[in-house]
């Protein structure tokens, strides 16, 4: 893609809403058989009659709040028509009109505000099953466990300029929303992506999960759009599917207008009212997040901003920190070995926080982090701790390195290995005293290997000083 090439890429997310009930009837939103957890709104027989959830409206307007949006304090539903097997009457619940937030923003790393158009409540259709698991059958089943569960979707200007832009904004916004908890558990979003080039008409891809995933689909499609306007070729406004085996996008069918769906206002559902008593209430109920944390931790543990933006820009992350910090462990210690030591095992073994948080004690991390407060483990079989346990061994990091005779030893003959080093290097003895102090931290190095990371850092370099200035 040319670096000049004018890129606009919106965003519709989806995600649930982590409410017990569905948001227009009490049926649980958590269903084990298939059609066990559904009623007559569910299944759309005629005569039944939709009550608002109000935790769901609670939980947008907490939404709102946190995409710095302007809440409606009058909203209503609006029907929204179209015909397919997974909605059992013909149209899906959800706002057009008047939706519950609207004009709000979301703030990126480098300051760039993305502005958010909307956010609105609806429920969610049925889902299909295909028996094949892959839509290759010749029938499918319909499942109405799902129907009406509550969704917030969120709605995004063309603001976005990149793939990565897109990634990095899906991010954030999953970490924000992560903070609120109100999402459902176990849930991923679900990402609609416009995108379009130079100027001309945009394409839509449906159904993508995940910002990794949405980074890929818009790669690809960018690429796609890239290549027919080079050989002539008119984009045409449409709808693609993401195949998230291969990487690619297909043709679906041509777009939808929102004429199209024949909005009309649900007379099922009278409108709603919010008060300013009500919006005070749930303002008062938000969470601390991430950039407000941030700012305290620069301000209550006096940590670098980087390791500040780096712990609250991963809710999980923050969730630890807070943990061992309450359990007596030293902040700043802390946050070495948070954003130093975890991260880079997790991301070398390419694995995510949420994958592994389970299995992370916080208890095994206050041990570990107080013997490094005490000077009793170098930083290297720290780590080595570490690896060891998050990669699914059976010894908490401190046992790890009191069985592997891997703590910093006081009696360790330091005296005996220096010597031992300094006669195996010689050349690199010369170069130091003729002036090369690179050379000293090879040399130091090689003490630290030989001790097998049980001497003191410090009392190595002051050992070595001292022989090498005889």
């Amino acid at each position: 893609m040319a670096a000049d090439m004018k890129v606009m890429i919106g965003l519709e997310i989806h995600a649930y809403l982590g409410t017990k009930s569905k948001l227009f009837c009490s049926c649980p939103t958590e269903g084990t058989d298939p059609n066990t957890a559904c009623c007559p709104i569910c299944l759309g027989h005629p005569g039944s009659k939709p009550v608002l959830n109000r935790k769901a409206v609670d939980y947008g307007v907490k939404i709102g709040f946190m995409l710095n949006c302007g809440i409606n304090k009058d909203f209503f539903f609006s029907r929204k028509t179209y015909f397919y097997p997974d909605m059992a009457m013909n149209y899906q619940i959800t706002q057009y009109e008047v939706p519950l937030a609207q004009y709000g923003f979301v703030e990126l790393a480098g300051g760039k505000k993305i502005k958010i158009r909307r956010a609105h409540l609806e429920w969610d259709p049925a889902a299909l099953v295909h028996p094949d698991g892959m839509g290759k059958s010749s029938y499918c089943l319909i499942d109405y466990n799902r129907s009406d569960s509550p969704l917030i979707e969120i709605v995004t200007e063309p603001d976005i300029a990149s793939p990565a832009e897109a990634r990095e904004f899906l991010k954030t916004l999953e970490n924000m929303l992560g903070y609120l908890g109100v999402l459902k558990q176990g849930t991923t979003l679900k990402v609609d992506c416009n995108v379009s080039i130079l100027g001309g008409n945009r394409t839509e891809i449906k159904n993508v999960s995940g910002f990794a995933a949405a980074e890929t689909a818009l790669t690809y499609e960018i690429a796609r759009q890239t290549k027919e306007v080079s050989s002539g070729n008119k984009i045409e406004q449409h709808t693609r599917a993401y195949n998230a085996d291969t990487g690619t996008t297909i043709a679906l069918r041509s777009k939808e207008t929102e004429s199209d769906y024949g909005y009309i206002f649900d007379p099922d559902l009278v409108k709603v009212s919010l008060s300013d008593t009500e919006l005070s209430k749930i303002k008062s109920e938000m969470p601390e997040l991430p950039d407000v944390k941030a700012k305290r931790y620069l301000r209550e543990y006096n940590l670098a901003e980087y390791d500040a933006k780096v712990i609250c820009g991963d809710f999980e992350l923050s969730k630890i920190f807070d943990s061992v910090v309450a359990k007596g462990a030293k902040a700043d210690i802390a946050a070495k070995l948070l954003t130093r030591e975890l991260l880079a095992i997790l991301n070398h073994d390419s694995l995510s926080l949420l994958e592994v948080k389970n299995n992370i004690k916080t208890e095994y991390l206050v041990e570990l982090l107080k013997l490094i407060a005490e000077g009793k483990v170098s930083d290297k079989n720290s780590k080595a701790s570490m690896i060891n346990y998050i990669s699914g061994g059976h010894l908490t990091p401190a046992e790890y390195l009191k069985k592997n005779n891997l703590l910093i030893s006081q009696t360790v003959d330091l005296e005996t290995i220096i010597a031992k080093v300094i006669a195996a290097n010689e050349k690199a003895v010369i170069d130091y005293k003729g002036g090369n102090e690179k050379t000293f931290n090879f040399l130091a190095g090689l003490v630290m290997r030989e001790t097998k990371g049980t001497a003191s850092p410090q009392k190595v370099q002051d050992a070595l000083k001292s022989r090498l200035s005889k």
